[in-house]
């Protein structure tokens, strides 16, 4: 019989963290050690959350008071333990105006079969935007780059490389930074369409790694949001840091949630898959919710 994409025996489990324990060898001789960390590792790594965020801005353009953005990260379909069914039904709950997924869908060239099942059923109102991550760039050549990126474009996704669109109906500017980690940042390039701008207008910036973020403030944007860190992915009582801190932020602290950093506000969101390691522990995955509002309350969180 076949076995669920959602199983993890515990054979292969300990297989694949050995190397991590390997390197952390205070853990086995522990219960974190063997089948306790299973268990833990199995709840945090199919436990998909959502983070609500209200976010206030005094000079929001009036079509966008109420509105909903709705931000997914880090797929990695190589190892993805989460189905299918699972993403949309919470993705498509949420009844978004605007879908964003911020880089690495995929994990190897064999997750281009896989694409079509996980974003074709996925909804929003007034469009599904998508930019590129380190692994989307890593494992395709040239000609299965350009298929893929036909591939997202059939199914409704616009990608945005170092570009951006106008989004009249809303008084938004959705601008796409290509991947930082691989150097495909191209921020001056990303807001050259930006002309003869109006404070009306709402600058929603996408990219997969916060590594552009000085460029971005010198152009501004009123919300940034990122992914690549995982949020951490493994992060163990009583160790300093997490497993992944893999931006120029993420080596000062700062790999998850919301900050205001250069004056732009930011989130960081720890994914939905996983990278090396099929697994997280205190890190699970999430889908984020942010609803936009004239005004000028403090943001507002709630994790579900």
């Amino acid at each position: 019989m076949q076995k669920s994409p959602n199983t993890l025996t515990r054979r292969t489990f300990l297989r694949r963290i050995g190397g991590f324990l390997a390197g952390h060898w205070a853990l086995s001789g522990t219960v974190i050690g063997g089948t306790g960390i299973l268990a833990w590792a199995e709840h945090d790594t199919l436990t998909l959350k959502q983070e609500f965020w209200d976010l206030s801005y005094p000079t929001l353009p009036s079509a966008l008071d109420g509105k909903r953005i709705v931000q997914f990260s880090d797929v990695h379909l190589e190892h993805l333990r989460l189905s299918s069914e699972t993403i949309q039904k919470n993705i498509n709950a949420q009844n978004p105006d605007l879908l964003v997924l911020t880089g690495d869908l995929i994990s190897t060239r064999a997750d281009l079969d896989k694409v079509s099942e996980y974003l074709q059923p996925l909804r929003a109102r007034f469009g599904k935007y998508i930019v590129m991550g380190n692994n989307d760039y890593s494992h395709f050549s040239r000609t299965l780059f350009n298929r893929y990126l036909e591939l997202l474009r059939g199914m409704g996704w616009i990608p945005l490389l170092n570009d951006a669109e106008y989004q009249k109906e809303l008084d938004l500017w959705v601008i796409g930074v290509d991947d930082p980690a691989t150097a495909h940042d191209d921020v001056a390039r990303s807001y050259s369409k930006l002309k003869e701008l109006k404070e009306s207008h709402f600058r929603l910036v996408l990219s997969h790694s916060t590594d552009c973020l000085d460029d971005v403030a010198k152009y501004g944007a009123e919300l940034m949001l990122t992914g690549h860190t995982h949020g951490g992915q493994i992060r163990l009582p009583g160790m300093r840091k997490p497993w992944i801190t893999n931006t120029y932020l993420g080596s000062e602290g700062i790999y998850e949630g919301y900050h205001i950093i250069q004056g732009v506000p930011l989130y960081i969101n720890r994914g939905i898959g996983e990278s090396v390691i099929p697994l997280r522990l205190n890190v699970p995955p999430e889908i984020t919710v942010f609803t936009l509002h004239k005004g000028e309350a403090k943001p507002i969180h709630v994790t579900r």
